[in-house]
């Protein structure tokens, strides 16, 4: 197995064709923007000829589908730690909720190609995303059902609490819910936890 290692923005690097397209991808993409991106760029960045970026991914869209899937599986496994610890069940939905909420507003934020991509891939982007929204949506069912257990929570149905709050933060993520600044959003973020742990 390659040796992995992280460059600090989510996407890992290896000793493999596969790994180098799509670190290179990474790379022009948020420094250059999706539509200004070729395949031709992807190929010579990476080091390989045309012919074998196209085994590995038959268009640049599947690319950037596979470097949305990575940053989401990198949100996942951070909230199934989250939801994991000992805290008390309303502190381990409140950090899901806003790290899910922060994580992807800091993506944005720091690359502002991001919108340039969701705007060019919209469907393919929400159609993919509906997936991980389910997933969060199981992971906070879980989270209130342990806090209705422990008598902290009153909701009836646990798992469709769940899934309403995924739904609800994914209206609070880039760029479907403008905010001046992180701190703004994280404040309006907070609020609407607030409502909700005492409406659960």
């Amino acid at each position: 197995m390659p040796r992995t290692s992280s460059d600090g923005d989510g996407i890992e690097r290896a000793g493999t064709k596969r790994e180098a397209i799509l670190q290179a991808a990474w790379s022009l993409i948020r420094h250059y923007g999706y539509n200004k991106t070729t395949m031709d760029d992807i190929a010579k960045r990476a080091g390989v000829a045309k012919g074998s970026l196209y085994l590995h991914f038959s268009s640049k869209a599947e690319i950037m589908l596979t470097l949305t899937d990575r940053t989401n599986e990198r949100i996942d496994a951070r909230l199934v730690e989250l939801a994991a610890t000992a805290a008390p069940p309303e502190e381990r939905l409140r950090a899901c909720l806003l790290h899910r909420v922060m994580a992807l507003y800091d993506i944005v934020d720091r690359y502002p190609h991001s919108q340039d991509v969701i705007a060019k891939m919209m469907p393919e982007v929400v159609a993919r995303l509906d997936h991980y929204v389910r997933r969060h949506g199981e992971i906070l069912g879980r989270i209130v059902r342990e806090g209705v257990e422990a008598g902290a929570f009153k909701t009836a149905d646990p798992e469709e609490a769940g899934h309403l709050l995924a739904d609800l933060f994914e209206f609070l993520t880039p760029p479907y819910y403008r905010f001046p600044d992180r701190e703004s959003l994280e404040t309006f973020a907070n609020r609407v936890v607030d409502l909700a742990l005492r409406g659960l």
